[in-house]
């Protein structure tokens, strides 16, 4: 190690050059990252939802809609509203009853419009901004077209500010907390070039979601921060041995590298368990966030010491009092009431455990949409929801179900080609529906010889006995374009091996009561339906993610205890001091859970995952740091006197380090709209204080109590 940290410091000018060119690159890779805001591109490969979904796309192409209201509307504006709403580009068809309450109530005009193109595609997008530049805040829009467009607006608009906060917010912790004026912009520099490597090597994957583009910068920031100041203290330290700044910065980056590369190897392992998720927004996070923090490392070893050598001169002139935390007094006090902490800690502990799972989970809302609100508010809640079946399914067991469905009282509508345009109708009932006279209707079903006819049978029957009998062209036109949009209506509904019914509930669309009526949907179709079937939609994703979260959870719990103790256990060859260390901060975790469970906080399924990935990982660091400092100071001194200057060469580099990342994560939770990411970054910034406040006033309680036990094999004690 000795030899490579002599050529990254004497040949600190060709590290240089090489990151510059890196940078440069990197620039460029961030301009060619592909942002994935599809979250159902995520659902494991045996998904039943994403098998659904790939079939509709297969059997119907790509399409989305956007729900829009307007107010006061006359019966003229009403149809003109319809006419001017079909006339955008990539609208393919416009859904508007005027004498159906669902579409028009109490003064109210609901307009669904439907798009031939995904909902994260550009088409809908311009189509959203369309029609909000056209009638502005006379239209009221929903849709997870709309949910979409928010969050695009929300990363382009939210995040630049965060970030500027969240510098400002750093800049200020370091300035406090370091020895001298020039340190904060080494350090920021330093973790700057990494974050930029980062994100411009992101270009290197297929694409990475929202999430982790908003959060990763920030994240790899407040996680890595710290082994940037851990160099610079061994630097200083190297200092007053050697008179030549080069031998004292080589001495530092060999005698550093153990420490420095073990407290990130914890937070890598900690992250790289996400990995193993099914869920693949797990993959995906965590490959970022370790490969940033991986590369915080890198720069660290090769970047940062040729820098602080090469500035040298600038940190002494710049050098300042620094903020001194003394901690002896509080460490007496903690340790003399050691006999009330350790079983108070240990009851809240276990209560946490136990109402852990009571924590209200959220897998779909990202946003607080008003216009939304003020929708439902008018026509009531309407969720809706896609069955797929074989078009081989016996027609029975179809009408059977849709008469099971409408039967329920929190279901609004059932949209099916056998119930709609499928329906065979009386001559009546046709002449009422396209304003035809009575007598005249009769007389072209004799023509087709048939007592009933469905809508698309009459209108080419007409069409041809009109050009039979000399017709006027504008009414077989109008015929004709009638036709046109029953058949698009009907290939929307009918495809090449599976049909489509559109099912709205009165439901939100997640929630114990919609899940439970989307179970109910699922088991009545199990029962109903001979051949396969597939149920999609949002609610259904939502099921389907909440029926397997539990597992899931438990899963990366696991895993990141497991794959923490053992890299701690290597570090301190110690089975005690190691179980210490991961109860003490799973503790933690538990304790941030069970505080959003008080509070009545819905959480994220991805806040709940990654608090416990990256506390577990990052915040044990801080136990780590305190625990070596405390078994070389008991080496020499009484375990009293020890647990004092141990938490006092600790408290700074702890402070430092958690005060950051707890910054970086309430700026973002504070300011961020998109509901994900505040609950990820706020539960996060919690947690951390709470592992803190363990680190500082429980762990120096349970090391104090275990001495013998946990530091025995580090030598003679006084």
């Amino acid at each position: 190690m000795k030899k490579i940290s002599e050529i990254i410091v004497r040949k600190r000018k060709i590290v240089f050059i090489v990151y510059a060119l890196a940078a440069v690159l990197c620039a460029v890779g961030i301009f060619k990252c592909t942002i994935n805001y599809d979250m159902s591109k995520y659902l494991p490969d045996n998904s039943s939802v994403k098998e659904g979904m790939e079939i509709m796309s297969d059997e119907f192409g790509d399409s989305s809609a956007i729900t829009v209201m307007f107010d006061d509307l006359n019966e003229t504006e009403q149809l003109q509203r319809q006419e001017e709403l079909s006339k955008i580009d990539n609208v393919q068809s416009v859904v508007y009853m005027q004498n159906d309450e669902t579409y028009q109530k109490d003064g109210h005009s609901k307009y669904m419009v439907n798009i031939s193109a995904d909902t994260y595609s550009k088409a809908s997008r311009e189509v959203l901004n369309e029609i909000k530049d056209k009638y502005g805040d006379d239209a009221y829009v929903s849709g997870a077209v709309v949910d979409n467009d928010k969050m695009v607006d929300s990363l382009v608009g939210d995040l630049p500010v965060i970030a500027v906060i969240a510098v400002v917010i750093i800049f200020t912790i370091l300035f406090i907390l370091c020895d001298s004026w020039a340190e904060p912009f080494i350090f920021m520099g330093c973790i700057g070039a990494a974050i930029l490597l980062n994100m411009g090597t992101n270009a290197l994957l297929p694409s990475i979601s929202f999430m982790t583009f908003s959060v990763g910068a920030l994240l790899q920031l407040g996680l890595s921060m710290d082994y940037s100041i851990m160099l610079m203290n061994r630097y200083a330290q190297e200092k007053k041995k050697y008179a030549s700044h080069e031998e004292a910065m080589i001495n530092a980056l060999t005698n550093s590298f153990a420490p420095i590369s073990g407290s990130s190897v914890t937070t890598i392992v900690g992250l790289l368990a996400l990995v193993f998720m099914k869920f693949k927004i797990g993959q995906d996070m965590g490959v970022v966030l370790a490969k940033g923090v991986f590369l915080s490392l890198v720069c660290i070893f090769t970047l940062l010491p040729g820098v602080i050598v090469s500035l040298d001169k600038l940190i002494e002139k710049s050098r300042k009092k620094s903020l001194n935390i003394p901690m002896r007094r509080v460490m007496r006090f903690v340790t003399k009431a050691g006999a009330v902490i350790l079983p108070a800690a240990i009851i809240l502990a276990c209560a946490s455990y136990v109402s852990k799972d009571d924590v209200k989970v959220g897998f779909l809302k990202m946003f607080d949409n008003k216009d939304q609100t003020y929708i439902e508010e008018c026509f009531g809640l309407d969720n809706q929801t896609v069955l797929l079946y074989k078009n081989t399914e016996d027609p029975e067991n179809i009408r059977t179900y849709i008469e099971w469905l409408e039967q329920r009282d929190d279901v609004n509508s059932v949209q099916d080609y056998s119930n709609t345009l499928g329906v065979s109708c009386s001559p009546a009932e046709i002449a009422a529906q396209f304003g035809f006279e009575k007598e005249k209707a009769e007389m072209m079903f004799k023509m087709a010889g048939k007592d009933t006819m469905t809508s698309s049978e009459f209108l080419s029957t007409a069409c041809e006995a009109l050009s039979h009998a000399g017709g006027s062209e504008e009414q077989i036109a109008q015929l004709k374009a009638a036709q046109a949009v029953i058949e698009e209506n009907s290939r929307q509904m009918l495809g090449r091996d599976y049909n489509r019914m559109v099912i709205s509930i009165r439901h939100e669309s997640e929630g114990d009561s919609s899940f439970n009526a989307i179970g109910e949907l699922i088991d009545k179709a199990d029962e109903n339906l001979s051949e396969d079937y597939y149920y999609v939609g949002d609610s259904v994703m939502g099921k389907e993610m909440n029926d397997g979260f539990k597992k899931e959870l438990n899963f990366v719990t696991l895993l990141t205890i497991i794959a923490i103790f053992v890299v701690v256990l290597l570090t301190f060859r110690s089975v005690l001091s190691s179980a210490i260390l991961v109860i003490v901060i799973q503790s933690a975790v538990y304790i941030t859970t069970s505080f959003t469970v008080q509070i009545g906080f819905t959480v994220n399924y991805i806040a709940l995952i990654l608090v416990q990935c990256i506390l577990m990982g990052a915040t044990i660091d801080y136990g780590i740091l305190f625990t070596c400092n405390y078994m070389e100071e008991r080496k020499s001194k009484d375990k009293k006197q020890a647990v004092g200057d141990a938490m006092n060469r600790s408290i700074k580099t702890i402070l430092t380090s958690s005060l950051i990342l707890m910054g970086c994560c309430l700026t973002t939770g504070l300011l961020m709209t998109q509901k994900a990411i505040s609950q990820t970054t706020t539960m996060i910034a919690v947690g951390t204080a709470i592992s803190v406040f363990m680190v500082v006033f429980v762990l120096p309680v349970i090391l104090y109590f275990t001495d013998k036990l946990a530091i025995k094999q580090f030598g003679k004690k006084k």
